[in-house]
C-alpha cells in the first residue's frame, strides 16, 4: 500500500510540473522535469512490481513452511490466490525489467550516433552509459525470465502435491500477474 501511494505521489508530481510549466504557472527546471518523468516511467513500474514480488515471495515461502510443519491444513483461498499463482512472483518483474531494457537499448542506440556525429561528447558519454546499462539490465532479464519459469513450474507441482484446490480457485490462479487474461505475458 506505501508503495501505491508514494507512486501515486510521484506521478501526481510529475504531471503537476509538467502542466504547471506548460501552461505558464511555474517555472520549472527541465532538469526536474526529465528526472520526474524518467523515474516515472523507468523506476516506478520496475519498483512497484519489485515490492509486490517480494511480497509475495515472503507469502510464499511462510505457506509452504507451515505446510512442512502442518500437513494436512491447507491455506485459505486468499492467501493461496495471494501467494501461490501458477507462475512465479520474479516473472513479472522480470518481463518488465526486459521490456525497459529493450526499449531502452533501441531508444539510446538510435540517439547515440546522432549525438556523436554533433560532437556533443557529454552527451554521447551519458547515451553510451545509458546504453551499456540498458544492455546489461537486458542480458540480465532474459536468463532472469527462463530461470522464474522453472520456478513457476516447480512451485506450481509442490502446490499440486500438498494441496486439492476447487475448480474456482484453481482457474483464479492461471491468472498471471502481468500479462494478457489468456495466460500469455504482453511481451511474449
Amino acid at each position: 500500500m506505501a508503495t501505491s501511494i508514494a507512486g501515486a505521489v510521484l506521478v501526481g508530481a510529475t504531471v503537476a510540473s509538467v502542466v504547471a510549466d506548460a501552461s505558464g504557472w511555474v517555472s520549472v527546471p527541465r532538469a526536474i522535469q526529465a528526472a520526474l518523468v524518467l523515474v516515472t516511467l523507468f523506476v516506478l513500474p520496475v519498483a512497484w512490481v519489485g515490492v509486490h514480488a517480494v511480497w509475495v515471495l515472503r507469502g510464499r515461502a511462510e505457506l509452504f513452511v507451515a505446510a512442512a510443519q502442518h500437513p494436512r491444513r491447507r491455506p485459505s483461498d486468499r492467501q493461496l490466490v495471494s501467494h501461490l499463482r501458477n507462475e512465479h512472483p520474479l516473472t513479472p518483474l522480470w518481463w518488465m525489467v526486459s521490456v525497459l531494457g529493450g526499449l531502452g537499448t533501441l531508444c539510446l542506440g538510435v540517439a547515440l550516433p546522432f549525438a556523436l556525429a554533433d560532437g556533443a561528447v557529454l552527451d554521447g558519454a551519458l547515451l553510451g552509459a545509458g546504453l551499456a546499462v540498458s544492455l546489461a539490465a537486458l542480458s540480465r532479464a532474459v536468463p532472469g525470465i527462463r530461470r522464474a519459469a522453472r520456478q513457476g513450474s516447480e512451485d506450481e507441482r509442490r502446490r499440486a502435491e500438498l494441496w486439492s484446490l476447487p475448480t474456482a480457485v484453481e482457474r483464479r490462479l492461471m491468472i498471471p500477474l502481468l500479462g494478457a487474461g489468456d495466460g500469455a505475458h504482453l511481451g511474449a
